[in-house]
């Protein structure tokens, strides 16, 4: 049996010298109004008590009873969001929040467009089977990680064997795959249209019975919730805030199987001490600072390029070079861990041609130490 979840913090954690809060998810669950779960709401607000989520967005496979009797609002300490997955001719898309069905089957762009005229999102779902590259005009970010495809990309028969007969982390541990086409159609979608906001997809169907009804299940919506987590920095908890940013860019994943990560931090820091975190595009002169929830192996990429590397807890780049930067952390062993948003760094002659997604404020003097 999976591990029970450390004791969970007064959620959400604040993000130090910012005004925003760092609010745990579940990006990308299932439940009884999808064909292909039994899910109750019951058991989903369960889970997420249990693994500490303070929000979770709803996507079941979209009918007209999934967007019209899907739960809102606060469930116990847990935000529900309504959205749906969607088909495409070029794949699936995450759509959230919505208020009533999107048309199916439409051009991905089209269905942008109509999750955005309810003031929602979308998403590249499933990226490992999208026929198209992610920069479509319109979309949001992309799946840079999903549960499922990790269950298909193992070794299947390896796979259910773990489940079957070793510890429940081992196969959560397997489950986390980090897919490098998925990865480099993310840094071309960065290079066109940043930010392209990273979630990762938890696909919870709870739905995996391999001896039927005599048997158990595998992959229950407690073990998937505490395999992955996508965290959003927002103004507060609530769906607009989310929403907002979503949109903005401010998030990260983490494969949480292989650590609890709350408290990661990706941030730049401008020559007048202004912080800007992931979806930022910054000035030069900046300093890129990172800090993780624990040593592991800390890559900083510009451009989808390694251009620094280091066994720590934290990172420190003064005056990077222009380009688009992200962070991904594995831990001691190698496994992977933590995946950022990206920043955009201006080269110095067009510095003054900035938006800033987020509010800048300075870091007081306390919170620098500790970077």
């Amino acid at each position: 049996m999976f591990p029970d979840a450390p004791p969970r913090p007064h959620p959400p954690r604040p993000v130090a010298g910012t005004p925003f809060v760092d609010c745990k998810g579940i990006v990308h669950c299932h439940s009884h109004l999808s064909h292909d779960s039994d899910g109750t709401i019951e058991a989903i607000a369960a889970a997420c008590r249990d693994a500490g989520i303070d929000f979770v967005v709803m996507t079941d496979h979209q009918t007209e009873a999934s967007i019209r009797d899907g739960v809102r609002g606060m469930v116990g300490d847990t935000l529900f969001v309504v959205g749906a997955e969607v088909r495409s001719p070029q794949g699936t898309l995450l759509c959230f929040p919505l208020l009533r069905p999107l048309r199916r089957f439409q051009h991905p762009a089209l269905l942008a467009r109509e999750a955005a005229e309810q003031g929602g999102l979308a998403f590249v779902c499933h990226g490992e089977l999208w026929k198209i590259p992610f920069a479509v005009p319109g979309l949001h970010g992309a799946e840079i990680v999903n549960l499922h495809a990790g269950a298909m990309t193992a070794n299947k028969l390896g796979t259910l064997a773990t489940g079957l007969f070793l510890p429940m982390r081992l196969l959560c541990e397997r489950l986390c795959v980090q897919d490098p086409p998925v990865f480099a159609a993310w840094d071309t979608a960065l290079a066109a249209m940043h930010p392209f906001t990273p979630v990762g997809g938890n696909d919870a169907h709870a739905n995996v019975r391999v001896f039927g009804p005599l048997g158990g299940t595998l992959g229950t919506y407690r073990e998937i919730f505490l395999t992955l987590s996508t965290h959003v920095l927002a103004e507060r908890l609530d769906e607009a805030s989310l929403v907002a940013a979503f949109a903005a860019g401010r998030t990260y994943v983490s494969f949480d199987a292989n650590g609890d990560g709350t408290g990661f931090d990706f941030r730049a820091v401008d020559g007048s001490g202004g912080v800007h975190l992931a979806g930022a595009t910054v000035p030069a002169p900046a300093e890129l600072r990172v800090l993780a929830p624990a040593v592991g192996r800390i890559r900083l990429l510009r451009d989808g390029v390694e251009q620094h590397t280091r066994r720590a807890d934290n990172l420190r780049v003064s005056a990077p070079e222009p380009g688009i930067w992200r962070v991904e952390v594995a831990t001691e062993t190698g496994a992977p861990w933590l995946f950022s948003g990206s920043i955009r760094v201006l080269p110095a002659a067009t510095a003054t041609v900035i938006h800033v997604a987020q509010k800048s404020q300075a870091m007081p003097t306390h919170i620098l130490a500790s970077f």
